[in-house]
């Protein structure tokens, strides 16, 4: 090609030799060829750039999203860390109660009214005391009469919340406790002189068969085990195996220990 030429002449040989081609392009040609690779260059360029963004912006976004699950699962772990600890904390209070045999300050006593002088009134009572710390209902009083054909209720019902509290109402010994079909989870206690109490439908049992209890001591958590339909206490007392009114037994207890009239602290229903 000379100077000023406008064309190009390509010749292709053979490696061996034998045969050849030529051929003539234009400079208008080249141009064009050079500017549609140099396009395709740029074009691929940008496609591979493109991938690449997508597929660092799906990665972002499953960080993002592993990023917020652990926060999730953290966030359920702290508070299962502070249930832990608060129910740790309860089982101290309980151990505390269990081991010591009396309640401790952050448990409330509930004082049957009538008795003088509040909390300091209460050593005045020497027994019988109520069976439960939180101020309850009597739903079912003793000898009450439910189903058609039944016979009469055998101790009194108090409806207090399931967890609550259940004490014993004097000193002696565990002389049965499991699982029974009508009581559920329940306690005896033997007080002596042919006296013993019975606590039923609990949720929880603190006093195993042999254990010698302490008055106001906890001895179960109330609950609806075995027969029942709703959270409540089931209390029975007996008198050398005969029946005894529990609600009538209390509130003498307490009419002789205040020195004169008063009720139990609870309210009939």
């Amino acid at each position: 090609m000379t100077a000023g030429n406008t064309r190009w002449t390509v010749h292709l040989v053979r490696e061996d030799g034998r045969r050849s081609h030529t051929a003539r392009v234009g400079l208008g040609l080249v141009a064009v060829l050079l500017i549609a690779a140099a396009i395709l260059l740029v074009a691929g360029f940008g496609v591979g750039r493109s991938w690449a963004t997508a597929e660092e912006s799906a990665t972002v976004r499953s960080l993002r999203a592993e990023v917020q699950t652990l926060r999730g699962e953290q966030a359920r772990v702290a508070e299962l860390a502070s249930r832990l600890e608060r129910v740790e904390s309860e089982y101290r209070r309980l151990r505390g109660m269990l081991i010591d045999g009396t309640p401790q300050l952050e448990v409330p006593i509930a004082v049957p009214a009538g008795v003088p002088g509040g909390e300091a009134g209460l050593a005045q009572v020497s027994t019988p005391a109520w069976p439960v710390v939180e101020r309850g209902f009597v739903t079912r009083s003793f000898g009450s009469l439910g189903d058609p054909g039944e016979q009469g209720h055998t101790g009194i019902d108090i409806a207090v919340p399931s967890g609550s509290y259940v004490r014993a109402i004097r000193t002696g010994i565990v002389e049965s406790a499991g699982e029974d079909p009508v009581y559920g989870l329940y306690v005896r206690i033997a007080h002596g002189d042919g006296l013993s109490s019975l606590y039923g439908h609990n949720s929880w049992l603190f006093a195993a068969v042999g254990d010698s209890v302490e008055r106001l001591q906890v001895i179960a958590l109330s609950g609806s085990t075995g027969r029942s339909t709703a959270p409540h206490l089931h209390f029975e007392i007996t008198q050398d195996g005969a029946l005894l009114d529990p609600l009538a037994f209390v509130n003498e207890g307490a009419v002789r220990a205040a020195g004169g009239s008063g009720q139990n602290g609870v309210e009939q229903r």
